[in-house]
């Protein structure tokens, strides 16, 4: 009897997944194989231009389509009741975004950015071969470069940027190392690097000797205290001003590491198409603004 009342449950249950999942009307694959669809008309032809050249590199020399979705809501397309993962998740699947090797095996390393305008989220969903390890990373990108420029009310932009560093990633290839987050990595604790010469330590410990100067310089006799205020002063500035310039110096490589791009305004598209049997991981990232 406990086993007919659990089996009927489960029934109960995969009838109304099965309902749910009736009422999903997703479009058919462009037949353009258009890499970007911009159904919300969110992006600027400057914008569709970038981030179509960054689309070509990823696909023609690290075999990674990064499809870029912009729908006005998701009821639009009967899911209503769906979250943003799951949302983005059925689309992936159902344009089965992916490549095909040269022997036609599934390179399964696509990417999609979905953007869903009129519910206020995004969503990163990753091909199969990317795994769980690059969640964090895509997780940067989101919170990094999209969300902040959509709070803004600059789509283009945002998008833009987060292709950009997708692109990033797709170089690197799944089987690669994510990116240390450029910021952390500079006033994150440890010795130097070429982009950290100095250990955050040794900046404080710079401009506490400073401070200590400069404050026993008001002790000192006549003699020492302008050469006390001098010397403090210095190590406090040159403290300070060492890691503005880092930061400046960062935030002028990341602006400008995405390609400017060189193609039509209609974006990347591929004879091939980006529709190869891939399938989603599970993996990605999420945001709200």
């Amino acid at each position: 009897m406990r086993f007919a009342r659990l089996f009927g449950v489960a029934c109960l249950l995969w009838l109304q997944a099965a309902w749910a999942q009736s009422g999903l009307q997703l479009p058919e694959v462009p037949a353009d194989h258009n890499f970007t669809q911009d159904y919300a008309r969110l992006l600027s032809p400057s914008a569709r231009s970038s981030i179509g050249e960054v689309q070509r590199r990823a696909f023609e020399q690290h075999d990674t389509p990064i499809m870029v979705v912009t729908v006005s809501s998701m009821a639009q397309y009967g899911a209503a009741g769906y979250s943003i993962e799951r949302f983005a998740y059925e689309w992936f699947n159902n344009w089965q975004i992916g490549k095909r090797g040269r022997s036609g095996e599934l390179v399964n390393r696509g990417m999609l950015l979905l953007v869903s305008y009129g519910d206020r989220k995004a969503r990163i969903e990753l091909g199969a071969d990317w795994g769980r390890r690059w969640d964090a990373q895509a997780a940067r990108v989101m919170d990094g470069s999209i969300v902040p420029q959509f709070k803004n009310g600059d789509f283009s932009a945002g998008v833009a940027e987060g292709v950009s560093a997708l692109g990033e990633i797709a170089r690197k290839g799944p089987d690669g190392a994510p990116f240390q987050d450029k910021i952390s990595g500079v006033l994150g604790g440890g010795g130097g690097d070429l982009m950290n010469p100095l250990p955050k330590w040794a900046a404080i410990a710079m401009f506490a000797v400073g401070l200590i100067l400069v404050l026993a310089s008001f002790a000192a006799g006549p003699n020492n205290s302008r050469t006390l205020l001098l010397v403090g002063a210095g190590l406090m500035v040159a403290a300070f001003l060492l890691w503005v310039i880092l930061l400046a110096l960062l935030f002028l490589f990341g602006r400008s590491s995405g390609g400017s791009g060189s193609s039509s305004s209609g974006g990347f598209s591929s004879s091939g198409g980006f529709s190869s049997g891939g399938f989603s991981g599970g993996g990605g990232a999420s945001g709200s603004w």
